[in-house]
């Protein structure tokens, strides 16, 4: 009977964590970088979700494709080039600033 309990805990707590999005997402892949400049970034989607609520990021409460930008606007991304570009600007570095992240604007932060 403990074997079976311990058992259901695992498929309750892994259904728990997919339907919460994955726990790292490769940024190059997600927001289609063609040729990166720097070391993509393996985004930490758990670490984010411990500190954050869904709606930090989100459009919606149970999280999914739309990001919403710094406006609080659905986010686009548009190319991804460099560091001037809108996933810095417009998603990124305000909120790094409004939570005042640690080096949240150095490069080395996120590309590693």
């Amino acid at each position: 009977m403990k074997k079976l309990v311990v058992a259901l805990s695992m498929v309750a707590f892994a259904a728990i964590a997919f339907a919460n999005g994955p726990e790292t997402i490769d940024l190059s892949k997600a927001f289609n970088v063609k040729s990166p400049t720097k070391k993509a970034v393996m985004f930490p989607h758990a670490l984010h979700q411990k500190n954050n609520q869904c709606t930090d990021c989100h459009m919606d409460a149970k999280g999914g494709k739309d990001l919403k930008g710094a406006d609080g606007k659905k986010f686009v991304a548009g190319e991804v080039k460099g560091t001037a570009n809108a996933l810095h600007k417009n998603f990124c570095w305000p909120c790094h600033e409004k939570k005042q992240v640690k080096a949240g604007k150095s490069c080395t932060t996120c590309h590693k």
